[in-house]
């Protein structure tokens, strides 16, 4: 059935969006008549539709039947015809939510006049929209200064309300409600938007606010072509606006500074806007760079199972984050075919259609504006995601700097709390007194929350933490993240990730005091219906028990063996008036001011996941034994380190061993790795490289700062080397008794491939 929805209701054809900073003059009208916002086609599309048709008649019918507002039971307004909301004590944003649902009413009854043609509809709506015409001001003076996400529902709804019902409203209906989106509406948004000293002077002040209000400003400019003076001008400033969001807001990688639910509900509003600009005046933005590559930010964090994508932040709640920007996934589809769209889509539950997984895509990705990781065993639907944060914004973060995450399948089982409960008098409907509310305040945005780490029973501060390494390679992929100074009492944390794909994750979490020892708690958090074990034996809420191997289970299960300390003490927690959110254990580490902890974990079909691991004495390491193979993993520094039988000069390494041989190895911004005599890497300056030997095919990563000749154990001497999918045939040395090959590698990131 085809949708019709607020972000949708312009695209029946996608027309190539070029350029933008456009002049006032430049921007006119490309096609006439109403309605306006909806495409004609579209329009006929959905007329032609009887379960559309009956699905618009049926909500409207609810929607006339209603006397009063309902979101807030003990603030409300009465319908159809409202007074403004009423003056109020405190700043909870009670016109937000009103506004929300006026508009969702206005545009619901709006949609069904204009499919069935019942004048009930067209009155209700009529009676609706001069009623909010009539009110003062569209924003709540008790909370705003000025224009508000209040003011875009309303100037939503009152829009859509008006183009849809333009032919049948007398002239000077239409003049008020015209007035009304103009002065109330657009007029006061273009004032703050040039205003220096506004907080829309700058996308970094609010940012989803002001992603929002562009749009809002553009589609009151839009409905407004040719009524209004004034609205040539709001619309080439609306568009202005938003790019300048994508500038700043907008990573060059695809990540958003407010993650996926702010940040995809501001890009999906901007998408909207360069839709419906489109379709009118032949202006838009998505020749923006940011387009380029931002599908790439949610598909990396939907979990593999689909259904819903990473949380941290505000961000959803305990079983993960509905999936965001699904307008602008159907607009890079309809735009140019982009096939991870149409599986992002497909994974969202938005889309019937065959997609194939992008299995093109390396399994792990930085997203360097904002410091998340995602690491990927695959791309299946039975395939983990564990994703990885050290990045602070300063709108809607947590105190959850090096924290992590873990899917399997569909479901999330090391969880994030998701939104916040902020510290502040909720709405009384909410039933939440002030204990209960500072106790989830402490829970969803503090530390406690979170599977980071407690330092003396206490939290992080809000600092922010960053990722300081990154590598990618067929062998591991490999991130750290450092919140050294998210901490009182420490003077380092650095959190090693490492993804061993398909098979495992290995964690390195190297902490040290400031001076004085510190009880150092891991906390690994589960969703409410979650079970924890250790060593095998249930352990009830409220015990603890001494172990080293915890299982989280759900219909998968994840498992977290540590390798050093042999052994902690863990309990099973669930903190009062937080149930909702979970429970949680806490492995006390001890009490040191030098160490590193090393984990690893696997995830799975429940019962089924097996993890083997040992330390390795002397150094920061330890092997994990998978099928008949040893890897070796171990954390590197300025000097030489020997771990087992392998020895390198680098930050970090790993070597998988079997019967067969080396097959599988990496190295991190170093020079040189061995196992015994034989060299698996070296080069005279640092590099990051990983390996990977299989069916007489060599396949390697390289990232190098400047050029250089690196040497790689490959065992297929002979045939064709590839850098980069282009053949090389010069530069090339191959020493057949050390079984390696040194190639000439340009500075930067590079694929190479030796086939046998």
């Amino acid at each position: 059935m085809l949708r019709w929805t607020v972000r949708t209701a312009a695209i029946a054809v996608m027309t190539t969006l070029v350029c933008s900073l456009c002049t006032a003059a430049e921007l006119t009208l490309q096609r006439e008549g109403r309605p306006r916002l909806a495409s004609p086609e579209q329009v006929e599309a959905l007329r032609a539709d009887a379960e559309a048709v009956e699905a618009a008649r049926a909500l409207a019918d609810d929607i006339i039947a209603r006397e009063r507002t309902s979101v807030y039971r003990d603030h409300s307004v009465a319908l159809p015809a409202p007074a403004a909301p009423l003056a109020h004590e405190g700043d909870w944003p009670w016109m937000t939510g009103i506004s929300g649902e006026l508009r969702a009413y206005l545009e619901g009854t709006a949609r069904a006049w204009e499919l069935t043609g019942d004048r009930r509809y067209l009155g209700w709506c009529r009676e609706l929209m001069l009623a909010v015409s009539a009110w003062d001001q569209w924003h709540d003076p008790a909370v705003d200064e000025g224009p508000s996400v209040a003011t875009v529902h309303l100037i939503h709804g009152v829009c859509v309300g008006l183009d849809l019902t333009w032919d049948a409203l007398p002239e000077s209906d239409r003049a008020v409600i015209v007035a009304a989106i103009a002065d109330k509406g657009a007029h006061p948004v273009y004032e703050h938007f040039t205003a220096e000293d506004s907080y829309l002077s700058s996308p970094n002040i609010w940012p989803n606010g002001y992603a929002m209000l562009s749009e809002g400003l553009g589609v009151a400019a839009l409905t407004l072509l040719g009524e209004d003076e004034r609205a040539d001008e709001w619309l080439a400033k609306s568009l202005t606006s938003a790019r300048l969001f994508l500038d700043e807001q907008g990573g060059t990688d695809g990540g958003l500074v407010e993650g996926l639910a702010y940040g995809g509900l501001a890009v999906d509003a901007l998408v909207h806007l360069s839709q419906v600009a489109g379709e009118l005046t032949g202006t838009g933005i998505f020749d923006h760079r940011y387009f380029e590559q931002a599908i790439l930010f949610p598909a990396y964090f939907m979990a593999p199972g689909g259904g819903t994508v990473a949380n941290f932040g505000d961000n959803g709640g305990p079983l993960g984050c509905p999936p965001p920007v699904t307008g602008l996934a159907r607009a890079l589809v309809e735009r140019n075919g982009d096939a991870v769209a149409a599986w992002y889509l497909s994974k969202a539950g938005d889309s019937d259609k065959p997609a194939v997984a992008p299995e093109h895509l390396p399994l792990a990705r930085y997203f360097r504006d904002i410091d998340w990781v995602a690491m990927r065993s695959g791309w299946g639907e039975r395939d983990s995601l564990l994703a990885f944060k050290s990045g602070y914004a300063e709108h809607h973060n947590h105190l959850d700097q090096n924290s992590l995450i873990l899917a399997w399948g569909d479901e999330w089982l090391l969880n994030d709390p998701g939104y916040q409960v902020f510290d502040m008098p909720y709405p009384p409907e909410r039933r939440l007194s002030e204990e209960m509310v500072r106790a989830r305040h402490d829970y969803t945005y503090g530390t406690l929350g979170h599977n980071a780490i407690l330092v003396d029973g206490r939290g992080q501060i809000a600092r922010r933490g960053y990722v300081t390494e990154f590598l990618s390679s067929p062998a591991m992929d490999y991130a750290v993240g450092d919140a050294s100074d998210c901490y009182p009492g420490l003077k380092r944390y650095r959190r090693h990730v490492i993804s061993v794909a398909p098979d495992y994750y290995a964690i390195f979490d190297e902490i040290a005091s400031d001076g004085p020892a510190r009880k150092i708690e891991l906390l690994l958090h589960t969703t409410p219906d979650g079970e924890f074990s250790i060593d095998g034996a249930e352990l009830p809420v409220g015990e603890s028990v001494e172990g080293r191997e915890a299982r989280i289970r759900r219909t998968g299960e994840a498992v977290t063996r540590f390798v050093s300390p042999a052994s902690l003490r863990f309990e099973h927690r669930r903190e009062r008036y937080c149930e909702p959110y979970g429970r949680y254990l806490s492995a006390s580490v001890g009490i040191f001011s030098d160490e590193t902890v090393a984990w690893v974990v696997g995830a799975g079909p429940a019962g089924r996941v097996r993890l083997q691991a040992r330390p390795v004495e002397g150094a920061d390491a330890m092997q994990v034994q998978v099928g008949d193979a040893v890897d070796t993993i171990a954390l590197g520094g300025e000097e030489s380190v020997s771990a087992a039988d392998i020895s390198f000069t680098g930050a970090a390494a790993m070597v998988r061993d079997s019967r067969a041989g080396v097959h599988r190895y990496a190295l991190v911004e170093g020079t040189r790795l061995q196992v015994g005599v034989a060299t698996m890497i070296a080069c005279e300056t640092p590099i990051s490289a990983g390996a990977v030997v299989e069916d007489g095919l060599l396949r390697a990563r390289i990232s190098s700062e400047a050029s250089a000749a690196v040497t790689l154990f490959c065992p297929p001497q002979a045939g064709t080397v590839t850098i980069d999918g282009a053949e090389v045939t010069e530069g090339i040395v191959r020493d057949p008794e050390r079984l390696t090959v040194t190639l000439s590698i340009p500075a930067g990131d590079h694929e190479v491939e030796v086939r046998g």
